[in-house]
């Protein structure tokens, strides 16, 4: 960013249960040798299985409930007030890859699809978790039934743990919930022998009705890689082609799509399918907008459209070597504008969050990150936000060096671990198609303590060696001489371990202007080819060039833009075409959102789309809320 930027098997045939630790190393019996088959290390079955202890925090609780029961005579009732929960420890619990967190949970009479979060402990760190009801039979925690839940364990753990000390059952809206009740709470872990073994990649998705999703699988045990793809409830669950595309039902409901090894067809791997509808309200999705104290003149605190955003990204605070923290947000009256928008977002009942860092601050990211000043830094980031009254924190460290990684990583989870319930989001850099690697996994280290993913897909195209000219931020429409786009960036990183729901794309209330050449698809000459971007042809300069231009949209890239031809060249008398996004792209971007199960969308910046500061008139703004929230 330029900144001055989710199985059960329906029939297992065998089901081994125990009390107390668990171990890896059981096998099937004879009988079901070569089947799928698990052991299950049981939390609570009518009662606390030893050595779990009820550290519970929730006031109104009961490991006795006689009525309703899932199995057995008892299960736990609970009442959660704001951010209470149900909290299970254990000594220490050495979980492996493929170990699943297993509940049943019922919503009683009103408490269907309540906010509940599973959070996982691992000594003292505590994982950011997972909303229960997604991972639920049905997609949601029911009213007056019971649900089966299933969580890979390697979902919930803090990043670079094996030991887990504890889980949670928390409410997460911050209200009190009706009461809730669970049972045949356990670890369920895979007891597959030594042999052929299949993995499916992704593990688990969310997808609309008819959306599409491309699963891989990896063989091990055997030269014979090959496998042959099938959904296990049959076209009621969706349709998958033999190199592993998948295409979503019309119903929702929870699918699994099993990969079947060709070299031993005993051998399966498999992933979850999440189908549920995209809201038409937009509710769930994120409109994050930044703004940018050195042009607060274009677009007045005062004049900010709240019903348009979800989260407010004020900028900027930014870091120094020795830890502490500049809070002028590059305005002389920063402080006052900061404090003015984080009181109207609240009383709008939306979030404020500070923007640290951006372009230009690597030094400082470094030094303050740093072993030395990082337990300084992270006490002053969180003074900043109590005295400015904000939720959490935009961490704009950029660019990440391979050296920055282990600083990175650190400071998040202690960010994290000293503030469990604030906001953490963090931007990253879109992917050039021809150079698919640069979606680094690493990046799903970080996603876990993360809220929101923000992919910078601006700015998407310059005057480089074989490029073609090309759109600052096109949905679609990628090749080889022009390897950019909304789509393909989120794709990937997507591939490289980020969950959908926590990945957002970004949107430019800004333009692209061009000289030299008068359109797109057309051979760069050199770097006198660009005229301008950001902070220089906003939305409201763009409008005004309008008249003199010709509109088009191209329908491939979902893209809009302005030509302009002597004598009527606009700016300096010299630009010929200007990309931006104008409401028709925003709208395609907001459906393609909703119809991915992506998770929102960053503005840069909505200072930029304001056209009147006296009545903060914002177009850019209500077709984003249109495209997103309604």
């Amino acid at each position: 960013m330029r900144r001055v930027s989710k199985r059960l098997f329906t029939a297992l045939s065998t089901l081994l249960l125990f009390t107390g630790t668990l171990s890896h190393a059981g096998a099937p019996s004879a009988a079901n040798a070569g089947a799928a088959a698990t052991v299950t290390a049981w939390i609570y079955q009518d009662r606390l299985a030893v050595p779990w202890q009820d550290w519970t925090w929730a006031k109104v609780h009961s490991l006795n409930n006689t009525k309703p029961v899932a199995s057995g005579t008892r299960s736990i009732s609970v009442t959660m007030g704001p951010w209470e929960a149900l909290y299970f420890s254990h000594p220490g619990l050495t979980v492996a890859a493929g170990d699943t967190l297993v509940l049943k949970v019922n919503g009683g009479a009103k408490g269907g699809n309540s906010a509940v979060r599973v959070r996982a402990v691992a000594g003292g760190q505590q994982s950011p978790g997972v909303p229960l009801g997604p991972t639920c039979t049905g997609g949601a925690i029911p009213a007056n039934q019971w649900a089966t839940c299933r969580i890979l364990l390697s979902k919930l753990m803090p990043a670079g743990t094996t030991v887990l000390t504890g889980i949670w059952l928390q409410e997460d809206s911050g209200k009190t919930l009706p009461p809730l009740y669970f049972d045949d709470l356990g670890v369920e872990a895979p007891t597959t022998p030594e042999g052929v073994k299949v993995s499916v990649s992704p593990a688990d998705v969310g997808l609309a009705p008819g959306a599409t999703q491309a699963f891989t699988a990896t063989v091990t045990g055997s030269s014979n890689t090959a496998v042959t793809w099938s959904v296990e409830q049959g076209p009621a669950g969706g349709t998958i082609d033999a190199q592993g595309l998948y295409t979503a039902p019309a119903g929702s409901g929870t699918y699994r799509v099993i990969a079947t090894s060709k070299a031993d067809t005993t051998r399966t791997g498999a992933a979850v399918v999440m189908v549920s509808p995209p809201d038409p309200s937009g509710q769930g999705k994120w409109v994050s907008g930044y703004y940018t104290g050195w042009n607060a003149d274009d677009y007045p605190p005062e004049k900010v459209d709240f019903s348009a955003l979800t989260h407010i990204f004020v900028g900027r605070a930014t870091p120094r070597t020795d830890g502490t923290l500049n809070t002028q947000f590059d305005n002389d009256n920063g402080p006052a504008i900061a404090r003015t928008l984080a009181t109207r977002a609240h009383a709008a009942g939306r979030k404020a969050v500070i923007m640290v860092g951006g372009s230009g601050e690597h030094d400082g990211w470094v030094g303050a990150a740093s072993n030395a000043n990082r337990a300084k830094f992270v006490t002053n980031l969180l003074k900043a936000m109590d005295d400015f009254g904000y939720d959490g924190l935009d961490i704009d460290w950029e660019p990440v060096e391979t050296a920055d990684r282990p600083q990175l990583l650190a400071l998040v989870k202690e960010l994290r671990a000293a503030r469990p319930n604030m906001l953490l989001t963090f931007p990253i850099h879109w992917i050039n198609t021809n150079f698919p690697e640069d979606a680094d996994p690493w990046y799903a280290q970080l996603a876990p303590y993360l809220d929101q993913v923000n992919v910078m897909t601006y700015e998407m195209i310059g005057p480089w060696d074989g490029w073609q000219s090309w759109y600052t931020s096109a949905l679609r429409g990628e090749s080889g001489l022009r390897p950019s786009s909304v789509s393909s960036s989120l794709a990937l990183w997507v591939q490289a371990g980020i969950p959908k729901a926590k990945l957002g794309m970004g949107i430019p209330f800004y333009g692209l202007a061009w000289r030299h050449i008068t359109g797109p698809y057309q051979p760069f000459t050199d770097w006198s080819d660009y005229v301008g971007g950001d902070n220089s042809f906003t939305y409201k300069k763009i409008l005004g060039f309008a008249p003199k231009g010709t509109y088009h949209w191209d329908d491939t890239a979902k893209a809009d833009y302005l030509t302009f031809a002597p004598p009527d060249l606009v700016e300096d008398g010299t630009v010929t075409w200007i990309s931006y996004d104008g409401p028709q792209a925003i709208a395609a971007k907001g459906a393609f959102v909703k119809a991915q199960g992506y998770g929102g969308t960053i503005i840069w910046t909505i200072n930029q789309g304001c056209t009147d500061p006296a009545t903060g008139s914002n177009p850019l703004l209500n077709a984003v809320k249109a495209a997103f929230l309604q």
